[in-house]
């Protein structure tokens, strides 16, 4: 299976880690791979004693993002949505969720993480944006909020790779630790915050999504990225989305 899902109980609830789990192709996400995970995020969101969801990936590496090697016989349409909505669903979380990153986080791979409440690195880890390379605007929604317009810029526009001790010091990543304690730590703070009363960190959660700009950024750069999957090439910002979905909200 693509995505392997564990489940740890705790004296009030569980949680639920999900494991990316294709090393063969450094847990690349694929179309089957992006099913399985929004399927195992849609049911972690339908049980009732959920404290919190940890995402990870298998092997020694976070995710390599997207399967470049992967035939796309109707132009990238279906994986764009899987992709679009995951993230959507990943950030709308009710509960808690937190990002262990081993090895590399790149391109889909770091958007899972930046998707994330809280991110826990390995010293060697490294993430980068490399949409510019593939003439994909990405990195942007995500980014922008959680490290600031001009280190936003630096990364996203150049698609330089980013060592953690720089996304760690640029407030990305908020756990810098040894290489393979990513999981441990990162399963510690869940178990921290699932500790209390979950309807206020479910509200917690919502406000700081809106009132940080998380939902407008999100759903702008989601309607791009469709946008440019149904017509093939760039969108164009006047002629290619309507004007209701800049600003919208959920």
């Amino acid at each position: 299976m693509a995505v392997r899902t564990e489940i740890r109980d705790l004296p009030h609830g569980r949680l639920r880690l999900l494991i990316l789990d294709r090393p063969e192709a450094r847990n690349a996400l694929d179309t089957a791979s992006l099913a399985g995970l929004l399927d195992a995020v849609d049911e972690a969101d339908r049980d009732p004693d959920l404290r919190g969801v940890l995402l990870t990936g298998a092997g020694g590496t976070f995710s390599a993002g997207a399967d470049v090697r992967e035939p796309l016989d109707d132009g990238g349409r279906r994986r764009t949505e899987l992709l679009t909505t995951l993230f959507t669903h990943l950030t709308h979380l009710r509960v808690p969720t937190a990002a262990a990153i081993e090895g590399a986080a790149v391109g889909g791979g770091a958007e899972l993480a930046g998707a994330c409440d809280l991110r826990v690195a390995g010293a060697s880890a490294r993430l980068r944006f490399p949409g510019a390379d593939f003439g994909v605007p990405i990195g942007m929604a995500r980014t922008v909020g959680q490290v600031g317009l001009s280190v936003a810029k630096d990364w996203v526009l150049s698609g330089r790779e980013v060592p953690a001790a720089e996304a760690e010091a640029r407030g990305l990543v908020q756990r810098l630790v040894a290489d393979g304690d990513a999981l441990v730590v990162a399963v510690a703070w869940l178990e921290q915050v699932a500790a209390r009363d979950p309807a206020t960190i479910a509200l917690l959660k919502r406000l700081f999504d809106d009132h940080g700009g998380m939902r407008d950024r999100a759903a702008f750069e989601n309607d791009l990225l469709r946008a440019q999957a149904e017509t093939g090439r760039l969108p164009r910002l006047d002629r290619d989305l309507p004007g209701t979905v800049r600003p919208r909200r959920g």
